[in-house]
């Protein structure tokens, strides 16, 4: 005889959503915050800029809640590096990003985890979509791990931009996904 109860799915097998908001550029540092499902801050990602004497490196550093520096990503010409913490060695390095298209209207940037064999051409995950309008779909291999989508509002004809959802599919790591966000969202 079969239950009439629903099947209540374990915590860990629960999409989990966050809202995102970019700063307005022109009145303020830019950098990203991240809020739970719930309202409550979650991650904080600013944006050191780039600097004087190489202006195509570009650092920015994820923040949990206590201001603890979770990941730093540095971005050297066409590559970004995220590294463990402040941390800024080669042996630190989490992940490295490479931009394989970047239109307005599509982009798509390969990433590679560290610690697999350098003769594997075949990325870890692949970040695919629009900057423009805040949507990029995180892949790996075949199966979808993270998703972004603009924050729409029922009867509202202009959608602001600085607003977006990440929803994170079961059994990834939010600091990662959110990390390799990062790359796909802040350019140069």
């Amino acid at each position: 005889m079969a239950s009439s109860y629903p099947v209540i799915p374990a915590p860990w097998e629960i999409p989990v959503d966050f809202k995102i908001t970019k700063s307005p550029f022109p009145f303020s540092p830019r950098h990203l915050t991240v809020y739970d499902s719930r309202g409550s801050l979650a991650y904080r990602v600013i944006d050191g800029g780039s600097s004087s004497t190489s202006p195509r490196r570009r650092v920015l550093t994820l923040f949990d809640t206590s201001g603890a520096t979770l990941i730093t990503l540095v971005r050297e010409q066409d590559e970004w590096k995220a590294y463990k913490g402040n941390a800024n060695e080669c042996k630190d390095v989490i992940f490295t990003a490479k931009s394989l298209s970047d239109s307005r209207f599509r982009s798509v940037i390969d990433v590679f985890l560290s610690g697999r064999d350098s003769e594997d051409s075949k990325p870890s995950f692949r970040l695919t979509g629009n900057p423009f309008s805040r949507y990029c779909t995180i892949t790996k291999e075949d199966t979808v791990v993270a998703q972004t989508y603009l924050l729409y509002k029922l009867k509202k004809r202009i959608y602001s931009r600085r607003k977006f959802r990440l929803t994170v599919y079961p059994r990834n790591d939010h600091v990662l996904i959110l990390a390799m966000l990062v790359t796909f969202f802040i350019t140069s």
